[in-house]
């Protein structure tokens, strides 16, 4: 069971990563431009009023960082041991918040992923990539993945295991199920979340059911980020790797 504590930790982590997101756009009045036929997927029309701006790259991974904790709030209701998914759900976003500050205060090491995630995109003269652009996208949350998954994920389990103060608390392997498998619903609604948010900051083309489409069945292909079927591989062998710990 879940206490008031886990859930008020875990609304407090989604607010917190809120702030964070909100910190890398700014209303500067920019205004969606109008895009104009044959193609039979575009999004006509100029949009009312003024748009956010995407001041840095490192919104991309924030913002779905954010859209990915409301969605375990959601879900984690429907586990068998809802307290284990709400306290690891500070857990691990402290580990990116720690590794944030610590680049902001030029206190993370070069060699770590998070430095290649914070550092941004490389670019050359004339060939400067753009925050609100997709590619500015795909590198923010292909290595935002990398670190926090494949990077934070293992110790993140392994100390949220060992800090949850629960009196009948289960195995660790007894979460697996709730952890793996019941989490992949909610993922696949942040992702499609996630791309309205990218049709409304960069204004694709392509009508918003359109581009979650595109977003869920061709990210491979396209390349735009990790596919979800290489994240969820990915907090498989994080598991495993935490599990061998306790």
């Amino acid at each position: 069971m879940a206490s008031s504590i886990e859930q008020l930790e875990a609304e407090k982590t989604r607010r917190l990563s809120a702030k964070v997101a909100g910190g890398f756009v700014a209303q500067l009045g920019a205004l969606a431009p109008v895009l104009l036929p044959p193609f039979p997927t575009a999004t006509f029309g100029r949009r009312p009023g003024f748009q956010a701006t995407v001041l840095d790259h490192k919104y991309w991974f924030a913002k779905l960082y954010e859209l990915v904790t409301m969605e375990e709030l959601s879900y984690a209701r429907q586990t068998a041991y809802p307290g284990f998914t709400l306290h690891f759900i500070p857990v691990f976003y402290g580990m990116y918040l720690d590794a944030l500050n610590a680049f902001t205060r030029g206190q993370l090491s070069a060699s770590t992923l998070w430095f290649t995630h914070f550092t941004g995109p490389g670019s050359t003269p004339g060939r400067e990539v753009e925050p609100c652009s997709m590619d500015a996208v795909a590198f923010s949350v292909r290595t935002g993945a990398i670190a926090h998954i494949k990077g934070d994920m293992a110790p993140a389990l392994v100390k949220a295991y060992t800090t949850w103060r629960e009196p009948s608390k289960p195995s660790f392997d007894d979460l697996r199920p709730d952890f793996i498998t019941k989490s992949e619903g909610a993922f696949q609604r942040a992702q499609a979340r996630f791309y309205l948010e990218v049709n409304d900051k960069i204004y694709s083309p392509l009508r918003p059911e359109v581009g979650q489409f595109a977003a869920a069945n061709l990210q491979v292909l396209l390349h735009v980020q990790p596919s979800l079927t290489m994240m969820f591989q990915w907090r498989q062998d994080a598991w495993d790797a935490a599990s061998r710990q306790l």
